[in-house]
């Protein structure tokens, strides 16, 4: 796989990053105040795959291009707020697709 595509697989993943935060927001909200525990677990997981599939794919795409530390930090950090990494996406990503 080259570095292109690696890049753009990185940019989905960020933007399904992002909805899965946001669905994980949601499942606890049902678990904390309607007391419906069944999509926890799921969401929990399917968040942290993503979430650990979008820091390790930072980190690759990051070193192969080169990236100076500072985006590479920003990135990482980007995936702790919910949907920053679309922010990310937008603001370091893109500029580095061709």
């Amino acid at each position: 796989m080259n570095i292109q595509s690696l890049l753009k697989f990185l940019r989905i993943v960020a933007v399904l990053e992002a909805f899965s935060w946001i669905a994980l927001l949601i499942a606890m909200y049902y678990k904390w105040v309607l007391n419906i525990t069944t999509y926890m677990n799921l969401i929990g997981r399917l968040h942290g795959f993503m979430f650990i599939g979008f820091v390790v794919l930072v980190v690759v795409v990051g070193l192969q291009m080169k990236w100076r530390k500072r985006e590479i930090a920003w990135s990482l950090l980007s995936s702790l707020p919910p949907c920053g990494t679309i922010i990310a996406d937008y603001a370091i990503f893109k500029k580095y697709v061709k």
